[in-house]
């Protein structure tokens, strides 16, 4: 096998946990106070993602913070289900 491939196979199995989804095509209706979650429609349906330490925030190719995620903007969001929560991992603005 090229080393290539292989090198590319072993990356992707640790850029996400096994258990993410993804969810894109909707927006934020509203980001909570304090920051520590948000809450994202697509259609009929309807999310409310945590906010953790852990989560990654990316404007474009750059590194975002909390303050960049406004009500009506279109992301991209990589989570996990925790229990009956959902944390977001990654939030990607402007994708």
């Amino acid at each position: 096998m090229n080393k290539t491939v292989l090198a590319i196979i072993v990356c992707s199995m640790f850029a996400l946990p096994a258990n993410a989804d993804t969810v894109s095509g909707g927006k934020i209706t509203s980001v909570h106070t304090g920051g520590t979650s948000f809450n994202y429609s697509k259609k009929r349906k309807h999310w409310t993602f945590r906010i953790t330490d852990s989560t990654v925030i990316r404007v474009g190719s750059k590194t975002g913070n909390v303050s960049d995620l406004k009500s009506g903007q279109p992301v991209k969001v990589e989570y996990q289900r925790q229990g009956n929560a959902f944390a977001a991992l990654i939030i990607g603005i402007g994708f």
